[in-house]
């Protein structure tokens, strides 16, 4: 058994989260304890005081050391060989790994830090700190919540299957597979065939797959550590799936010099979806604030995504699915950024002399080597590049031909 220990000022907060789910399961079946002991018992005062103001001046209170060390010592003196956690933002930071660790103990005590900190001098009484992320929390009670929950989770017969642990998010160092459950279409969206195939090799395969896609995309410092297989790593190096386009209808000059919105075609969400879909570019994005012109290409994409066109054309249909609609080019880029975790480079296409030119090599190496994503901008007449609030790489491109097929070259070659 595993027994927790965790020093708070306010120990009814862990009544709620304690009280339900696995951590009360793991308690009833004698797998774990948590006992709080409340801080302010360790006072010297009538009025309890566990903080001060700080020496040196500046905001907010600092918890005192004798109260804090206090408890500690007790908690040693109660205790056979417990480790003790000091819960702090300047600490290392809990992973899956720490939490691995943690779980070979018997017996942790947990601190859970208020106000602006904890005197420095109380470090000197802990075996170690941890963070559980670099954000800003009114306590220690939650991160000691996470750290009893993660821990909890790892010891032999918490879960009712004992592959659940070896097969979540980080276990492997991965982020874990997409999850479907019937019914097996839902708003027009299907459970991927091969999950309903039976096969169970395939299966074992696509969420391999799906594991190391979504790593590499959301979390590239994840995937960099993760012990793939060569042929793994090797397999998604080239990163094609971080490159996105993007078909800008506004803003754009008409012959005049004015700044115009242009027309949303038919040939035009065809054409560059089906050769996205081709070349493995996960999200192309239409971008026009004209109401009636997402109404006409919304009213495209139902005929193939779900009207007659999904049966008599399924291949048109997996193409269209990669589109998605915008009002701005900001809202393109939020997107990209939400999916990706950090701010796209954008690649403009431009006839124009002047400006500092990449060739084709030169862009493929970035997309080879660079963990950021790409945003591949095509204007649809005169585009205002120069409005873009970010510097773009440029690619010179004479023609229209050359402008939609450029990134294609990108690609055929990255190996």
């Amino acid at each position: 058994m595993l027994q927790f220990t965790v020093i708070t000022i306010f120990p009814e907060m862990f009544a709620s989260p304690l009280g339900h789910s696995i951590l009360k399961k793991a308690q009833e079946k004698g797998l774990i304890s948590v006992r709080t002991v409340d801080l302010r018992d360790y006072a010297t005062d009538r009025h309890r005081t566990t903080d001060d103001s700080p020496y040196g001046g500046g905001q907010g209170m600092v918890m005192k050391p004798e109260p804090l060390v206090a408890a500690i010592e007790d908690a040693r003196k109660k205790l056979d060989n417990p480790r003790v956690v000091l819960l702090a933002p300047q600490g290392r930071l809990f992973t899956q790994e720490q939490a691995a660790r943690l779980a070979q103990e018997k017996e942790l005590v947990l601190i859970c830090g208020r106000y602006e900190g904890i005197d420095e001098r109380v470090k000197g009484f802990v075996d170690e700190e941890l963070s559980i992320g670099d954000y800003t929390l009114s306590g220690g009670e939650p991160a000691a919540v996470v750290v009893i929950d993660a821990v909890t989770r790892l010891i032999p017969g918490v879960l009712g299957n004992e592959k659940s642990s070896q097969e979540e998010s980080f276990a492997d160092g991965l982020l874990e597979y997409p999850h479907y459950t019937r019914p097996e279409e839902f708003r027009g969206m299907k459970v991927p065939e091969v999950l309903l195939s039976g096969d169970h090799d395939k299966v074992r395969s696509w969420r391999r797959q799906m594991s190391l896609e979504l790593t590499r995309r959301r979390r590239p410092d994840l995937f960099h550590k993760a012990p793939l297989a060569a042929e793994e790593r090797g397999s998604l190096a080239a990163g094609a799936s971080r490159l996105c386009m993007a078909l800008l209808h506004y803003p754009v000059y008409d012959k005049n010099g004015q700044v115009v919105t242009t027309a949303v075609t038919n040939m035009d969400i065809h054409d560059i979806a089906r050769s996205a879909r081709t070349y493995g570019v996960p999200r192309f994005y239409v971008v026009t604030p004209v109401k009636a012109l997402q109404k006409l290409a919304l009213k495209i994409l139902s005929h193939w995504e779900q009207g007659y066109g999904s049966e008599y054309n399924q291949t048109r249909k997996e193409a269209l699915a990669v589109v998605r609609l915008k009002d701005t080019l900001d809202d393109v880029m939020l997107d990209v950024e939400r999916e990706y975790g950090s701010k796209p480079k954008l690649v403009v296409t431009s006839a124009r002399p002047g400006g500092k030119r990449t060739s084709f090599l030169e862009l493929r190496d970035m997309l080879i080597k660079s963990d950021q994503p790409f945003l591949l901008l095509l204007g649809t007449a005169t585009t205002c590049w120069s409005r873009l609030t970010a510097e773009p790489i440029i690619i010179t491109s004479p023609c229209a031909r050359r402008r939609l097929f450029f990134w294609i070259a990108c690609w055929e070659n990255k190996t």
